[in-house]
């Protein structure tokens, strides 16, 4: 196994999640750090790479993550499920499908047409059509209806639970390729003028054929992971990093993770589509309140009291005076930002057995035009609970990242920062 594994993607690129951890990397550090049997926390597990990782490798682990979207994902692909039985499944489906789906001509004459937009108040009850505001901006008004169809026939057929959240993970996937909404740009969700050239070239969306095609490609990937999973436990739960003791029920060996930048990624914007499809929000306002729940957000409440924390740090204060003098909102999200890693450090801390490790993989970035070493912020939260026990770094091989235009962030280089508990 260990020979060949590098060549296996199993369930790792089910899901384009940005800043994701590299397969290779985690499969090192899992090495280094752990050994068969231990129990492994990632607080910000994203898409589960690490979970995947650690149940190909023997060990157990626990993930947790504020995003909706990334729990529901990382669960589907630390899940093996028999590959026979969606194949199975796989096909019954495509033949309800078939009773749905568009005809390639119909999709040839919809390039440069579409139909009203009153279709979708005509159909959004009886296809369940979720209330995405300014839908017709996000989908073309046929890929919205198309969307609703495939999702209903999901849910509709007769499958085990575990298939069927198989089988809408592989819908989720599709859903950005589908809009308007640029796939590329990790840091947030927008129709850019490129897309807007695309459409007016002519742009041939057909999303069951997509669907059909993810799935296919995805079934081989579980396949791999149903012939190499060991006997451990993956758990995934939704939570808050800053209150993790109320989301582990058990103490863990080791800590693998790396923490979102601050303002790097939003999540809560760029996960929005996927959101109201997988029906994880019903409106605006289940969103707002999502949303003053993550973690390196941009825009904080003045109410919130995580803001009134004082750092001993002369490092930290210099970051916060110099946010200061842009503006009073970059120095909220940098207060922010810092105070909610450092509660995460200490929950982190206390979930740890005595003298347990914490590994984190970081990268440098700019923060309101200030370089940022990351490495030296991490240690500078954590000095309370943690002692320093090893620094190193590698050159990073994951290029779904654009941070060079958006925070300056060191894509070529990630640096790896091993904590020992005190």
């Amino acid at each position: 196994f260990a020979r060949y594994r590098h060549k296996l993607r199993f369930t790792h690129y089910l899901f384009r999640f940005p800043a994701k951890f590299h397969p290779p990397a985690i499969r090192c550090l899992i090495d280094r750090y752990t050994k068969p049997g231990d129990i492994i926390l990632d607080p910000f597990c994203g898409s589960g790479t690490l979970l995947v990782e650690a149940l190909v490798s023997g060990r157990n682990a626990f993930g947790v993550d504020i995003d909706p979207v990334a729990t529901f994902i990382s669960r589907v692909k630390s899940r093996p499920i028999s590959p026979d039985l969606l194949e199975r499944r796989f096909a019954t489906l495509l033949s309800s499908l078939r009773t749905v789906r568009r005809s390639d001509a119909d999709y040839d004459r919809l390039v440069h047409d579409d139909l009203s937009a009153s279709a979708i108040c005509r159909w959004r009850d009886t296809l369940a059509i979720p209330t995405i505001p300014n839908i017709d901006h996000w989908f073309r008004t046929y890929v919205t209806l198309d969307l609703a169809k495939l999702k209903r026939a999901v849910l509709a057929e007769a499958c085990e639970p575990e298939a069927t959240k198989f089988f809408l993970a592989c819908f989720a996937s599709i859903i950005r390729n589908v809009s308007n909404a640029d796939p590329v740009p990790v840091s947030g969700l927008e129709v850019t003028a490129h897309m807007r050239r695309l459409d007016k070239l002519g742009r041939r969306i057909d999303p069951f054929a997509l669907f059909e095609s993810r799935v296919k490609r995805e079934i081989k990937g579980m396949r791999q992971l149903w012939d190499n999973a060991k006997e451990v436990t993956i758990r995934v739960a939704r939570g808050d990093a800053a209150t993790l003791r109320s989301t582990l029920a058990v103490d863990v060996d080791v800590v693998i993770t790396s923490p979102p930048y601050n303002t790097a990624v939003d999540y809560y914007r760029r996960h929005m589509l996927e959101m109201y499809w997988l029906g994880f929000v019903q409106s605006h306002e289940d969103r707002l309140a999502l949303s003053q729940r993550y973690l390196g957000r941009a825009r904080v409440r003045e109410t919130n009291r995580r803001l009134k924390r004082e750092y001993k740090s002369n490092y930290v204060n210099r970051l916060i005076a110099h946010a200061r003098r842009i503006s009073s909102v970059r120095e909220n999200a940098v207060r922010h930002y810092c105070a909610s890693m450092q509660q995460g450090l200490a929950q982190t801390a206390d979930s740890l057995k005595r003298r347990g490790r914490a590994v984190f993989v970081v990268g440098n970035a700019k923060w309101n035009g200030k370089k940022v070493h990351a490495t030296k912020l991490l240690i500078e939260l954590a000095k309370d609970r943690f002692n320093v026990e090893e620094s190193l770094s590698y050159p990073s091989q994951n290029r779904y990242m654009s941070y060079t235009r958006n925070n300056g962030a060191d894509v070529n280089r990630e640096y790896v920062v091993v904590l020992r508990k005190k």
